[in-house]
């Protein structure tokens, strides 16, 4: 039989790791920012089927004032992609309204799929609450261009209809 000083002593020490697990965060100051990184073998602009994930490319999320959009990151976090190209980053302390946040490419690790095409270096992420039911956000797939495309990339993409051709 447990005495009341065990089982406090129990709850107090699953309490700490579930503080450690959480990093502080409380359902109410904390968001997690999700998305994925791959390599764009096409030089597309977009995942074909193709299209492989990077592993270990990093990526940092950038919060800005709404009034200085264009102006100093206030704060940021970073991280980096698993075996299946994914990223989370847990943003603390939630400004809902006041800021404007984007993922942006920093780097990746694999030889040949390097180039960051300006323009599409970022995804937007919304923060705001607005009465959704997670604080899961998602941020669109984020690409390094190859910097040869695959040899089958020409049928792939006219496959699509895609093709930079005339097509009558």
């Amino acid at each position: 039989m447990m005495t009341t000083a065990t089982m406090t002593m129990r709850f107090a020490a699953v309490g700490a790791v579930v503080l450690l697990l959480v990093g502080g965060c409380t359902a109410d100051n904390c968001f997690f920012v999700e998305g994925e990184v791959y390599c764009d073998t096409c030089r597309a602009g977009f995942v074909t089927n193709v299209t492989t994930p990077i592993q270990g490319a990093k990526v940092r999320l950038e919060c800005r004032h709404f009034m200085t959009a264009a102006g100093t990151v206030e704060r940021s976090a970073e991280n980096v992609t698993d075996a299946a190209g994914n990223y989370k980053i847990e943003l603390k302390d939630n400004r809902g309204s006041e800021e404007v946040c984007a993922v942006r490419l920093l780097s990746s690790p694999v030889p040949g799929c390097t180039e960051i095409e300006k323009g599409r270096d970022s995804a937007p992420v919304t923060l705001v609450d607005a009465g959704l039911a997670t604080k899961v956000r998602r941020a669109s797939a984020l690409g390094f261009l190859k910097t040869e495309p695959l040899p089958n990339c020409g049928k792939i993409l006219s496959d699509l209809a895609l093709s930079t051709g005339p097509s009558y």
